[in-house]
C-alpha cells in the first residue's frame, strides 16, 4: 500500500512538470499520436506488438483496430499510470496471466471485438481499480464462478454478443457494486430465481434479444435498485411477474415476445414506472386496471396488440405524456379519455377500428396526433377544439366524408396535416392559417378546385389530381417575390426555401390553361380534324351513295359492292371516327379557353372521356385491321386474276364464287371491328374511374402499362402481317405486269396506305414505349403530347386525302354521283341510260378505265339473253377478282359473243330484232391486228368494227384505246 501511495505522490509531482514543458517534452512512439496530456492513440495502425516508446506517464492507451494476436506477460508494466486501456477491433485469442501485471490504475478496460472464447481471468485479478470490464463482442461460451475475483470496484460489464447460454450466476455472486450489466445478443433461454441476488446496486440490466421463454417469479429478487429492464426481443410466453420485485423500475421493456395477455394490476409494485414498451405482442387480452395508478409513468407504447379490443383504464395516470395503442383492435375511445391525461403530448391511435371521435379538448397539451388507418367517418366542430399547441394531425387512411367547417377553427399552432386516402369531396381552411404541410391526395371525389387564400403560409400540399395544383403556382409571382425578399432581406438561399411546392405537378398532359397547348400544335390540330371529317364524309357519300341512286332510276339491275370497294367505305368510316374523336378534343380546347384546369378534373373522371378514349381506341385498331384485310383482299384478287386460265368459263358458277368471296371479306370486316371494339372496352375495365390524361388515349400516360403494351404489340403484329403479305404478293407477281390497269392500281394504292400508317405509328409506338423502358418520356412531356396529337389522328386525314386526290375511280365515283344512270329525256325513245364510267365496281384505286367504250349500254344489252363467254376471253377481260358484271361489261362481253368465232361454233343465233343488227349474218374479216385463224366480226358500220377491235387487243393484253364511236339508237 505504501508503494502505490509513493508512485502516486510521484505521479502528482512530476506530470505538472512534464505539461508545462510543451509537447517538445511528449515522449511517443513513431507509431502513435501523442498528446501533452499524456494521451497515446494508436489505433488503426496495423501494429502487431504493443508499441515501445510511449511516455511512462501515459494514462490513456488506444491499441484497438490492430493487428495484436496475443497479450505477452508483463507488456504493460512501463505504463504504472494507465488509467483506461483498449484493445477492441483485434484479433486477441489469448492473454497472458500476468499480461496486465503492474496497471493498479487502470480503470477502463475494453476488450471488445476480438477472438477470445473464455474470460482471462488470472489477468484480471490484479485490476483492483477496475471500473468499466468490456468482453463483448468475442466467443465465450461459459464463465468461470472465479472470473471476476478481486474486481471489487467494478461498475459495467458487458458480456454481450457472446455465445453464453445461461446467466453467469456464480461470477456475479460478490459484485455488490455493480451498476450495469449487459448480457442481450446471446442464448440464453431461462433465469432462474435468485440469479441477481447480490446485485443490490445494480440500476441496468440488459437481457435483450436471446431466447428466453421464461423467467422464474423471483428471479429478480435483490435488484432494489433496478431502474431499467430491457427484455426485447425474446420468445417470452407470460407476462414476467417477477417485476413485482423491482420497486424502483423506472423503464420497462418487453416488446417483440410472445406475450399474450397483461394481467390486472400487472405493474401496481412499479409505481415509478415512466416507461413501458410493449409493442409487437399478440397480445389478446389487456387487465383494465393494469396502467391505473402510474403517476410517473410518461410514455406507454402497445403496438401489434391485434386482439386487444377495449381501451384501457388510465386513471390516475396523470403524468402519461406519450400513449401509443397501435395495430389493436380498439374501436372507441372513451368519452372522458382526456381528463386523467392532461398532460398528454403525443397520442398514436393509427391502425386501429375506431370510428367516431369523441371531443379532445381537455388534453390542452397534445401536440401531435395520429389517427391513420382507421375507420373514421366524420369530424365534427368540437373534436379538437381547444388544442391550440397542436402541431401534426394525422386523419389519413380513414373514410372521412365530412368535415365540420369550425373543425380547425382553434388550432392556430396546426403546422402539418394529413387527410390523405379519404373520401373528402370538400376540406375547410377556417383556422389553417399556419399549415405548412397539407396532404390531401387519394381523396377522388375531391373535384373541385382549391384556393389559396385561406393558406398563407403553405409551403407543400399534395392534392387528388395535378390541375388542382394550378391554384398554387402563382405562389412564386413577382408579388410574392418582392414579399420574400423584404421579409429575408434580399437573401436568394432563404428565398429558395419558400417557393411552393405542389404534387402531382401540372404539365404537358396536365395542363392549367390549354388543352392543345401552343397555337401551332392547336392549328395543326383543326387542319387534322376538318381534312379528316370532310374528306371521310366525302369518301363514304361517294363510295355507298352510287348504288342506291342506280337502283333507284335504272331498270337495269345494278351491281352490289365489291370486296374492295366494302373495305374502302369501312375504312373511311373508322377514319372519320377518329376525326370525330379530334374534333372532341377541339371543341374541349375552345370551350375551357384559358382555364382548363376548372374542367380538366370533371372532364377526366366523367363519362365524355371514356366515351371519347374508347371511340379513339375503337377507330384506330379498326383502320390498322381493315389495312390488313384490304391487303389480302388484293393478295386474293391477284391470285384470281392470275390463275383464271384454268378456272372454269361458267358464269354462273364464277358468280357463286364471287358472292361466296363477297361474305367472307364481309364476315372478316365484321370480326376485326368487333376485335377492335374489345380493345376499345379494355381502358374502361383497366383504367376505373379516372383517365390517364385529358387525351383519353391509354398510351398517353403511364397509369396502364400493361394495355400500352397490348395495344402497341397488337398494332405492330399488323403492320407486320401487312407487310408481309404485301411482300409475298410482290415477289408473287415478279416481273409479270396486270393487263388491267385498275388492279394495278389498285395494288399501288394499298402499297401506299401501308406505308404511310406505318410511318405515322411508330413515333406513337416509341413515345408509347419510351416511359416503360426508361421512366420518363422520351424528350419530355411536350414532345409526347405533340406527336399524339398529330400522328395518331394523321393517317385518318392522309387515307381519304390520298384517295381523293389520287384515285380515279373517285373521280369516276364522282361522276356517277353527279349525274348518275336515269331515263332518257326523250320519253318515246324507252330507256337510254347515260353514264360516264363503265366500271361497275370501283376498288380501293383505279388507274382509270381506259377501256371505257362510248357506245349505248342499253342498246347492246337487247342484243341476247346471257352472253357466254370464252375462257381465253374472260381470263383476259376480267377487270375485277369478283365483282358482278356492270352494264359496261355486259357490252364487251356482247361485242366478244358477237365477234368471237369460239363462240360462234357452240351459240346459238340470237333472233333479229327489229331496229337491230343481225351479228350472225355478218361475214367475218381479217384484221391487221390479228394473227393467223383470228378474225372478228365485220359489218357495215364503223362503231361495230371499233368495238371489236377494243374487244380483240384486250385479249392480247395491248393498251386498250378510247371509242368515242357513237352506236344508232333503237329507233335508229
Amino acid at each position: 500500500m505504501r508503494v502505490d501511495l509513493f508512485w502516486m505522490c510521484l505521479w502528482c509531482f512530476l506530470r505538472p512538470v512534464a505539461s508545462g514543458q510543451g509537447q517538445s517534452a511528449a515522449v511517443c512512439s513513431p507509431s502513435c499520436s501523442c498528446d501533452e496530456d499524456g494521451g497515446a492513440d494508436c489505433s488503426g495502425r496495423g501494429l502487431t506488438a504493443v508499441p515501445t516508446g510511449l511516455s511512462t506517464f501515459t494514462y490513456y492507451l488506444d491499441l484497438s483496430m490492430n493487428n495484436i494476436t496475443e497479450l505477452p506477460a508483463f507488456v504493460f508494466k512501463n505504463f504504472p499510470y494507465l488509467e483506461e486501456l483498449r484493445l477492441a477491433g483485434n484479433d486477441l485469442t489469448s492473454i497472458h496471466p500476468d499480461a496486465l501485471s503492474g496497471l493498479h490504475q487502470l480503470k477502463v478496460l475494453m476488450l471488445q471485438n476480438n477472438q477470445l472464447k473464455s474470460v482471462p481471468s488470472a489477468a484480471l485479478k490484479s485490476l483492483h481499480s477496475l471500473q468499466s470490464l468490456r468482453l463483448d463482442a468475442n466467443h465465450i461460451a461459459t464463465v468461470p464462478d472465479e472470473s471476476f475475483e478481486g474486481l471489487q470496484q467494478l461498475r459495467h460489464l458487458w458480456l454481450d454478443d457472446n455465445h453464453l447460454t445461461e446467466v453467469p450466476v456464480g461470477s456475479l455472486r460478490h459484485q455488490a457494486n455493480l451498476q450495469a450489466l449487459t448480457l442481450a445478443l446471446n442464448r440464453i433461454m431461462y433465469i432462474p430465481d435468485n440469479s441477481f441476488a447480490n446485485l443490490t446496486s445494480l440500476v441496468v440490466l440488459h437481457l435483450h434479444n436471446n431466447r428466453i421463454k421464461e423467467i422464474g417469479d423471483h428471479s429478480f429478487s435483490g435488484l432494489a435498485n433496478l431502474e431499467t429492464l430491457d427484455l426485447n426481443f425474446n420468445n417470452l410466453m407470460a407476462f414476467p411477474k417477477a417485476i413485482e420485485a423491482l420497486p424502483k423500475l423506472k423503464e420497462l421493456g418487453f416488446h417483440s415476445n410472445d406475450i399474450a395477455s397483461i394481467p390486472e394490476g400487472a405493474f401496481h409494485n412499479n409505481p415509478l414506472l415512466r416507461t413501458i414498451h410493449l409493442y409487437d405482442n399478440p397480445l389478446s387480452y389487456v387487465g383494465a386496471s393494469a396502467f391505473q395508478n402510474l403517476s410517473d409513468l410518461h410514455s406507454l407504447m402497445l403496438r401489434g396488440a391485434s386482439m386487444m379490443q377495449d381501451f384501457p383504464i388510465l386513471t390516475w395516470t396523470n403524468n402519461l405524456e406519450s400513449l401509443t395503442l397501435s395495430g389493436t383492435g380498439i374501436s372507441s375511445i372513451p368519452v372522458d379519455f382526456c381528463e386523467d391525461l392532461k398532460l398528454l403530448r403525443t397520442l398514436d391511435l393509427s391502425y386501429n377500428e375506431i370510428k367516431q371521435l369523441p371531443s379532445l379538448q381537455g388534453c390542452i397539451r397534445l401536440q401531435e396526433i395520429s389517427f391513420q388507418h382507421n375507420q373514421i367517418q366524420q369530424i365534427d366542430g368540437d373534436t379538437f377544439q381547444g388544442l391550440s399547441a397542436l402541431r401534426l394531425l394525422d386523419l389519413s387512411r380513414n373514410e372521412i366524408r365530412v368535415i365540420h367547417r369550425d373543425a380547425f377553427l382553434t388550432l392556430t399552432e396546426l403546422t402539418n396535416l394529413d387527410l390523405s386516402m379519404n373520401s373528402l369531396t370538400a376540406i375547410p381552411t377556417t383556422g389553417l392559417n399556419a399549415v405548412s404541410q397539407l396532404k390531401l391526395s387519394g381523396n377522388p371525389q375531391m373535384k373541385s378546385a382549391l384556393s389559396a387564400k385561406n393558406l398563407p403560409k403553405l409551403r407543400s400540399i399534395s392534392v387528388p389530381y395535378a390541375y388542382q395544383c394550378c391554384a398554387f403556382v402563382g405562389c412564386d409571382s413577382v408579388t410574392e417575390k418582392a414579399d420574400m425578399k423584404k421579409a429575408t432581406g434580399g437573401d436568394d438561399g432563404n428565398r429558395i426555401s419558400m417557393i411552393m411546392h405542389c404534387s402531382p405537378t401540372p404539365g404537358a398532359f396536365k395542363p392549367c390553361e390549354h388543352l392543345l397547348g401552343n397555337w401551332m400544335i392547336r392549328l395543326t390540330v383543326w387542319f387534322i380534324c376538318l381534312v379528316s371529317l370532310v374528306f371521310n364524309s366525302l369518301v363514304l357519300v361517294v363510295t355507298f351513295a352510287p348504288v342506291h341512286s342506280a337502283a333507284r332510276h335504272s331498270h337495269y339491275p345494278t351491281p352490289s359492292l365489291s370486296p374492295a370497294r366494302r373495305l374502302i367505305g369501312l375504312l373511311a368510316l373508322a377514319n372519320l371516327l377518329t376525326g370525330v374523336y379530334v374534333g372532341v378534343l377541339t371543341v374541349l380546347d375552345a370551350a375551357t379557353w384559358g382555364s382548363f384546369a376548372d374542367y380538366g378534373v370533371w372532364w377526366e373522371m366523367g363519362p365524355g372521356c371514356q366515351a371519347t378514349g374508347a371511340l379513339a381506341v375503337f377507330s384506330s385498331e379498326w383502320s390498322v385491321l381493315l389495312l390488313s384485310l384490304a391487303a389480302v383482299e388484293r393478295s386474293v384478287a391477284v391470285r384470281s386474276i392470275l390463275g383464271k386460265a384454268i378456272m372454269s368459263p361458267r358464269r354462273s358458277s364464277g358468280r357463286r364464287r364471287c358472292l361466296r368471296g363477297d361474305g367472307r371479306f364481309s364476315l372478316a370486316a365484321g370480326l376485326l371491328g368487333l376485335l377492335a371494339a374489345a380493345g376499345a372496352c379494355l381502358p374502361l375495365l383497366t383504367a376505373g374511374d379516372q383517365s390517364s390524361s385529358p387525351l383519353c388515349l391509354p398510351f398517353a400516360g403511364r397509369e396502364s402499362p400493361t394495355l400500352t403494351v397490348i395495344l402497341v404489340l397488337l398494332n405492330a403484329l399488323a403492320y407486320l402481317f401487312t407487310a408481309a403479305v404485301y411482300t409475298q404478293l410482290y415477289c408473287r407477281l415478279g416481273r409479270v405486269e396486270l393487263a388491267d390497269p385498275e388492279q394495278t392500281g389498285a395494288l399501288r394504292h394499298v402499297a401506299w396506305l401501308i406505308f404511310t400508317n406505318c410511318i405515322f405509328f411508330c413515333p406513337v409506338a416509341a413515345f408509347s414505349f419510351a416511359p416503360l423502358l426508361t421512366g420518363s418520356t422520351a424528350g419530355g412531356p411536350e414532345i409526347a403530347k405533340s406527336v399524339t396529337l398529330i400522328f395518331f389522328p394523321l393517317p385518318a386525314c392522309l387515307n381519304p386525302v390520298l384517295y381523293v386526290f389520287f384515285s380515279p375511280a373517285f373521280r369516276e365515283d364522282w361522276l356517277r354521283l353527279r349525274g348518275c344512270v336515269g331515263l332518257t329525256r326523250d320519253a318515246k325513245a324507252g330507256a337510254e341510260g347515260r353514264c360516264d364510267d363503265g366500271g361497275g365496281g370501283s376498288e380501293l384505286t383505279d388507274s382509270g378505265s381506259s377501256a371505257h367504250l362510248g357506245f349505248d349500254c342499253g342498246v347492246y344489252s337487247q342484243l341476247c339473253g346471257e352472253p357466254v363467254v370464252c375462257e381465253q376471253c374472260e381470263a383476259a377481260l376480267h377487270a375485277r377478282t369478283c365483282s358482278p358484271p356492270s352494264p359496261t361489261t355486259v357490252c364487251r362481253h356482247l361485242v366478244k359473243s358477237h365477234s368471237c368465232p369460239t363462240l360462234l361454233e357452240g351459240v346459238a343465233m340470237c333472233p333479229r330484232s327489229e331496229g337491230f343488227w343481225a351479228d350472225s349474218r355478218t361475214p367475218s374479216a381479217q384484221s391487221e391486228y390479228a394473227d393467223e385463224g383470228d378474225s372478228f366480226v365485220s359489218d357495215s358500220s364503223d362503231q361495230v368494227q371499233a368495238c371489236g377491235r377494243a374487244c380483240f387487243c384486250q385479249s392480247r393484253g395491248l393498251p386498250l384505246v378510247h371509242y368515242s364511236y357513237n352506236i344508232p339508237r333503237v329507233k335508229d
